[in-house]
């Protein structure tokens, strides 16, 4: 396969990892915001009217966290992966971040994180292979 075949084949695999991070993160975010209703009253009940308060600042710094983890892990995946499949120069580069990114999520993270290293060393080896031509 060449090195084309290999950006096209990083590009899809990104956008499907970055989608399913994606769909994945709204789920869970949709999840604890529909249960943190039921659970500020219960601890309501328990404390009293002061939690309320806290409530309010916990069920933001959560769906902060969720919106975060959001941009810094699954935006980064589809947009490299859309620059890799328009044959972008900063498609690889955003790739290759998204995958390092993406390394610590074992086990099909880490297996995109070692296929955009692979990709992006094999695209300098033919840049510098270019280069000497």
């Amino acid at each position: 396969m060449d090195i084309q075949a290999h950006k096209k084949t990083l590009g899809v695999i990104h956008i499907v990892y970055g989608l399913l991070l994606a769909i994945t993160f709204l789920f869970i975010g949709s999840f604890v915001t529909m249960l943190f209703p039921f659970i500020a009253e219960e601890i309501a009940d328990e404390v009293g009217n002061d939690a309320d308060k806290v409530l309010i600042l916990v069920e933001s710094i959560v769906r902060t966290v969720f919106i975060l983890l959001l941009i810094f892990s699954a935006l980064p995946s589809i947009i490299g992966g859309i620059g890799l499949l328009q044959q972008k120069n900063w498609g690889v580069t955003i790739a290759l971040i998204a995958g390092c990114i993406s390394i610590f999520s074992f086990p099909f993270g880490t297996a995109v994180g070692v296929y955009s290293i692979y990709v992006f060393v094999e695209n300098n080896k033919a840049n510098r292979v270019e280069n000497k031509e």
